[in-house]
């Protein structure tokens, strides 16, 4: 073979790569730059961990591919170390309410409800050293019991819950006056 051979079949070999390259190696439009991580995980993980920034949860989805670890890595630690500074997700992996927080307008916030106290909220009432008006709170002592009815039992827990509560309040009361 000649140079004058050569030339043309490397530039052929070159061109046919080329166009089985863009042909075969074309992604579809919705794919992410991240490999391995979908929309779905990152929805998985952030509809359980809400509190989680979604950055946060994308970088931890592209270093370990698995929702379970990722979600092992935030119970364990309670969050996710933050991504570098120089990390973007792509925007079709963010959850729906990251895209729509930056474009709405700042609105105004929620009225707070009235803080309401553990009293008011189960409705009991008591004397100002913590204990209930209404019946001493029979059974204090005792041991708890299955009954064996439904509203048996439930009456059974909310006498405990008001226990507690009494019981927390009194001790709150104890200590405000040692102080």
């Amino acid at each position: 073979m000649a140079a004058e051979d050569i030339l043309p079949a490397i530039v052929t070999i070159a061109l046919i790569y080329a166009a089985v390259r863009y042909f075969v190696g074309k992604k579809p439009a919705d794919s992410s730059a991240l490999p391995g991580v979908t929309r779905e995980m990152v929805d998985a993980v952030a509809s359980a961990f809400p509190d989680v920034p979604a950055r946060s949860v994308v970088y931890s989805l592209a270093r370990t591919r698995s929702v379970q670890a990722t979600s092992e890595e935030i119970l364990e630690r309670g969050f996710l170390p933050a991504p570098p500074a120089s990390f973007s997700p792509p925007a079709a992996l963010l959850p729906a309410a990251v895209h729509a927080a930056p474009a709405q307008s700042p609105a105004k916030p929620a009225p707070a409800r009235p803080a309401q106290s553990l009293l008011a909220r189960f409705g009991i009432e008591a004397d100002d050293k913590g204990k209930r008006k209404e019946g001493a709170g029979a059974g204090a002592g005792e041991a708890p019991k299955w009954e064996a009815t439904r509203e048996s039992r439930e009456t059974d827990l909310r006498r405990r819950k008001e226990r507690m509560i009494l019981e927390a309040r009194r001790r709150m009361l104890e200590k405000q006056q040692a102080q």
